[in-house]
């Protein structure tokens, strides 16, 4: 395997830089976009390729994703190899490194060669984001509540005119699909059509998933706390899903629950924040709508909700809330909630948001906001209520005037302080030392009051550190951190811990450039899915804490979403594999590297042409190849 640690000489967020001070043109080592090559591109459906054209340094407006593209979608040359394939591999995951060290050794039994490289995760996302990643993107499932919704995935990563749509696959019965599902707001309908858009996925082999897990293994101090919740998907202690700190009960005369976590983040501004501050944000700031362990939407600050047409919702706030300085929750506040963040550039409500036309205080008396959208909105219950919060209009009003925040800039500029942390849930902002700790107290007149006094977060940098902790007695519970079984192993014996392991949906997946070559070809996707040792993840790396996958699907058994009617993944064969390849017209160079088949074999031209599985009734959209002929 191939390692490349080298820094680059010009990062994407500095060359970002220097094409706005030239312009805006994108630029490549300082070379703009050449018009004769985007003029080379061409694509099956033309609204694709407005959308490639559509935004600066993306896409046909990025000069390096052109330079990379070309080769990639030009006819072989006949006995021309196979081209190395470039992984990128976060060096924050060694799980990933670890199986794709076996994998490397595997794929080239076959003839296949990778050039896997380890990188930071800030350069890993500023690749696979302006799609200049190489081959395979790899990617593993994220915890949290709001990407819960199968449009977080299926929509995201997989729809042809989505930017995350890392792979650039366009299968138009796929695209169709997603569509359907995006306007439809009964929810047994839109179960069908995500269902159907699961199998023509899995069908079509766009993505293949490598390992279900790793499996949720938590540890806390059971002489101090008992009626834990142990959530699907996350597990007894993570702030997502926050059940436990509400329902906890203290054995003893201490009521501070003390957890442990690697980090802080450094922003308090919930719109500005990262991934942990968005979680305990929602502590301190009442959402519209939450999960319980099951993963089954419940009221929370929205008492009910009711669907007036395709279009429009009407929300009820709940009776008799205060914002922890004691000043009621109006509907005039979440009116000015929803005004906020469309009225300033904003960072993740946008997505949630995007949608709305119009809100209204329907009913003040009885508490009810209507929202209009834009379009039939499928995501209401399951994303758009999850994410949103209640802002206190008397505090976000002060902040803006304050610091000058003018209609179109962006809130996520805003210095939030302690003293500004005024919501309306079950936790108040306490104590905070940056990098250090954090506290929350218990607000003991929420409708969901918890049962212990207060919270208090303490960092600890690595994950030996906090499992010291935990033997110790120091910390009651570890936050973002899954232990792997052997580590679960060492604190076995410890009679005031109790392990607690909980059902998981996570999942690590690879996604290939399907608008290249060799992918464009569905006999080669057939044969590269053989490749793949699933057992070796999951047995060895991840010690046997994981499932290997049934099927290629982002929403796994155990998903409120799942299909269980899909095809089974491809199990590891590498006979199977060199068979397919050679039936395919592939064959092998004296040096064992997999060469292209023949260029006058008329059915792999016909299949490369295609990209989607021949005979499905599949329609390929997106990017063409180059006739040279």
């Amino acid at each position: 395997m191939t390692i490349d640690t080298t820094p680059p000489g010009l990062d994407r967020r500095t060359a970002l830089k220097m094409a706005a001070l030239m312009g805006g043109a994108a630029t490549l080592g300082g070379r703009p976009v050449r018009a004769q090559d985007t003029a080379r591109i061409s694509f099956v459906d033309p609204a694709y390729r407005d959308f490639y054209n559509e935004r600066e340094n993306y896409f046909l407006r990025d000069a390096g994703w052109v330079e990379e593209t070309l080769p990639r979608i030009t006819w072989p040359r006949d006995g021309e190899r196979i081209p190395e394939f470039k992984v990128l591999l976060q060096t924050s995951r060694p799980d990933w490194i670890d199986a794709w060290r076996r994998w490397v050794v595997d794929a080239e039994k076959v003839g296949i060669k990778y050039n896997v490289q380890q990188v930071s995760q800030a350069r890993y996302l500023e690749a696979i984001l302006s799609h200049r990643h190489g081959d395979v993107e790899v990617h593993n499932a994220v915890p949290r509540v709001e990407r819960l919704d199968p449009s977080e995935w299926l929509v995201s990563r997989a729809y042809g005119l989505d930017r995350r749509n890392y792979g650039e696959w366009a299968n138009r019965q796929y695209d169709a699909e997603i569509e359907a599902q995006a306007r439809t707001t009964s929810r047994d309908e839109r179960m069908q059509h995500v269902h159907r858009a699961q199998a023509i996925l899995a069908d079509d082999l766009y993505i293949t998933q490598y390992g279900w897990g790793p499996q949720i293994i938590q540890a806390y101090n059971s002489a101090a706390w008992s009626d834990v919740v142990s959530a699907t998907g996350f597990g007894i202690a993570d702030f997502n899903i926050f059940h436990t700190y509400l329902r906890a009960t203290p054995r003893t005369n201490r009521r501070r629950a003390v957890v442990g976590v690697t980090s802080v983040d450094r922003s308090i501004n919930l719109i500005s924040a990262a991934n942990r501050y968005r979680a305990i944000g929602r502590m301190i700031y009442d959402r519209l709508a939450f999960l319980d362990e099951n993963l089954n939407v419940i009221p929370w600050a929205a008492e009910s909700w009711t669907q007036i047409d395709s279009k429009t919702w009407d929300l009820t706030l709940r009776d008799g809330m205060e914002f922890h300085d004691g000043r009621p929750v109006t509907v005039h506040d979440l009116k000015f909630t929803f005004d906020f963040l469309m009225a300033y550039d904003r960072g993740f409500f946008w997505t949630a948001n995007s949608n709305i036309e119009n809100v209204a205080i329907r009913d003040e008396e009885r508490r009810v906001v209507r929202i209009s959208f834009k379009q039939p909105y499928a995501e209401f219950e399951t994303y758009f209520l999850i994410l949103n919060v209640i802002f206190p209009k008397h505090v976000w009003e002060r902040l803006a005037s304050e610091q000058g925040l003018k209609e179109g800039e962006d809130a996520r500029r805003l210095v939030v302080e302690p003293r500004d942390q005024i919501g309306s849930g079950p936790f108040r902002f306490g104590r905070y030392r940056r990098d250090t700790e954090l506290q929350l107290i218990a607000n003991k007149k929420h409708f969901a009051a918890p049962k212990l006094d207060e919270i208090v977060m303490v960092v600890v940098p690595s994950v030996d550190g906090l499992l010291g902790r935990m033997q110790s007695g120091q910390i009651d519970f570890m936050d973002g951190v899954w232990m792997t079984p052997s580590q679960a192993r060492s604190l076995e014996g410890q009679r005031h811990i109790t392990m607690a392991p909980a059902r998981d949906i996570n999942w690590v997946h690879g996604v290939t450039r399907a608008a290249w070559l060799p992918w464009r070809d569905y006999e080669f996707r057939r044969a590269w899915h053989h490749t793949f040792d699933r057992r070796f993840l999951v047995d060895v790396v991840w010690e046997g804490g994981g499932r290997v996958p049934a099927a290629n699907t982002f929403l796994v058994e155990g998903h409120p979403w799942h299909n269980p009617g899909l095809p089974p993944i491809p199990a590891f064969d590498l006979d199977q594999a060199r068979q397919i390849l050679q039936q395919a017209g592939y064959r092998w160079a004296s040096d064992g590297r997999l060469m292209y088949p023949a260029p006058t074999d008329e059915a792999w031209r016909q299949r490369v042409r295609g990209v989607v599985k021949p005979g499905a009734g599949y329609e390929w959209a997106g990017i063409k190849m180059i006739d040279d002929a």
